[in-house]
């Protein structure tokens, strides 16, 4: 099953990201008024970013994902997210949350998924994709 690391403002994590760009990124989970959403964490600089309500949200406290048996399953528009889609988070309504990865300018970013859509936090603001990859949980 998943892992998750607890982050704190000033801790230093062992950096166990992958170079997937020019910077290491990982996945990473928050608490946000009361939603747990998933994003992502450029470790170099120790700031996760996410969407929440249509908004780009940067945090120093989060939890960053570390291991699982798990692995990326593509989602096209129109068709029914793929049921091994592992749910990472939730609303504060209790409506699920997924993680995507999806290319943004040539970079993997990764982003929360509800309702199909998959939502990503820029620097320019919120990139939505209705066709990305979804993690799953891969036996």
């Amino acid at each position: 099953m998943a892992s998750w690391m607890n982050i704190r403002k000033g801790s230093t994590a062992v950096d166990i990201s992958s170079i997937e760009n020019e910077f290491p990124i990982r996945m990473a989970r928050a608490w946000i008024d009361g939603s747990l959403v998933p994003g992502y964490v450029r470790l170099s600089s120790h700031v996760a970013y996410f969407v929440h309500e249509g908004q780009v949200v940067t945090k120093q406290e989060f939890q960053i994902f570390i291991n699982g048996k798990l692995g990326w399953l593509e989602y096209e528009e129109g068709e029914p997210l793929p049921f091994e889609a592992l749910q990472v988070g939730r609303t504060a309504q209790n409506e699920p949350l997924f993680i995507g990865r999806v290319e943004v300018e040539g970079a993997v970013m990764y982003g929360k998924v509800q309702r199909k859509v998959c939502y990503v936090a820029t620097d320019r603001g919120v990139v939505e994709r209705t066709s990305f990859l979804v993690l799953a949980i891969i036996d």
